[in-house]
């Protein structure tokens, strides 16, 4: 399983991969995808479109809540004001939780345009319910940026990329004054995003593709969990992936036991699906890859040995890892 904490990263490596594919339109062509699957479905009680038809009436009150449901759970760092009266939301997100951990990571570089990914798929959802939206990334790349969402034609005029939190107007106004430490970083509808990217995937580059990108994946963010691997053995892993439940709140529905040479995992419901189908969503046949190739791919990389001996359609699996007798393994 990918951790809903975990999936950033995996985002970020994604673009790279299509854009080696297909260039930066094959990238386009997947924001595209997931404006119309992920933020636009319907079917997804958590999704921006499912909030703005709950609200329908009111849509920038639906707008409201989406992202007061969202940034709360992503624990960001950000002053949110609501001037009802004129009509429009601006947001200054002081530290982005996503791009923030896209930074602080010193062995991959975060895609060269991973904020773009937020002026292109929220605006064509907005548009339906009569909002518009403008951002500005002047300061992206230290995980810093400013939005607005108003009414059509009602642009307040505020320069963004000039604005001081002190010149925002909050008197009568809806505020969200949110430091990180405020929330838990939580977003589990990260695991749908996950598994929309696997269903683009498998729907674009088949079975092999998402085979493929996972593999690469695995080698290139789990880098230094397979250097302490390879250094402390099999209890890494077994330390790695008890500590993915405890994240996840998930920890009653994991066992692993390490005996000799064997580490067994068994895992009797995957947190993952179980949220998925609370949303309204059924994971994508390729959803198992997320167990099968990932582990897989580790254990090939360690010189290890991976069986999967069980998995069903709610993620209940049980797999084992096995240590070869090759120079440098322990």
């Amino acid at each position: 399983m990918i951790s809903c904490t975990e999936f950033i990263p995996l985002y970020s490596e994604l673009f790279k991969f299509l854009e080696k594919a297909g260039g930066y339109d094959a990238v386009m062509d997947y924001w595209y995808y997931i404006s119309e699957r992920g933020i636009g479905n319907k079917n997804n009680k958590n999704s921006l479109i499912s909030f703005l038809e709950r609200y329908k009436d009111d849509p920038m009150e639906g707008a409201w809540k989406y992202w007061e449901m969202a940034l709360t759970e992503e624990a960001c760092d950000l002053l949110r004001v609501y001037n009802q009266e004129k009509g429009y939301i601006i947001s200054h997100m002081r530290h982005c939780p996503s791009r923030g951990m896209l930074n602080s990571l010193e062995h991959v570089e975060p895609y060269h345009d991973y904020c773009q990914h937020c002026n292109v798929i929220y605006w064509p959802v907005l548009d339906r319910y009569g909002l518009e939206s403008r951002r500005d990334n002047t300061w992206a790349e230290n995980a810093e940026c400013r939005s607005m969402i108003f009414r059509k034609g009602e642009d307040p005029g505020i320069d963004l990329a000039t604005v001081r939190d002190e010149d925002i107007p909050r008197q009568g106004c809806r505020v969200m004054d949110m430091k990180a430490s405020d929330n838990k970083y939580l977003h589990r509808d990260f695991h749908f995003h996950g598994d929309l990217a696997l269903r683009y995937l498998g729907e674009h580059f088949g079975e092999n593709g998402v085979r493929s990108f996972l593999t690469d994946y695995v080698n290139n963010f789990y880098a230094p969990l397979l250097a302490d691997a390879k250094e402390r053995g099999l209890v890494a892993i077994q330390e790695w992936i008890q500590r993915l439940y405890t994240v996840e709140e998930a920890q009653e529905l994991l066992s692993c036991t390490l005996e000799g040479e064997t580490l067994t995992v068994r895992i009797s419901e995957s947190p993952a699906i179980r949220h998925l189908r609370a949303t309204g969503t059924e994971p994508c046949q390729y959803y198992i890859e997320q167990t099968r190739t990932l582990y897989s791919a580790m254990a090939d990389s360690l010189g290890l040995s991976f069986n999967l001996s069980y998995y069903d359609d709610t993620g209940k699996a049980e797999f084992s890892f096995t240590t070869r007798k090759y120079p440098g393994v322990r």
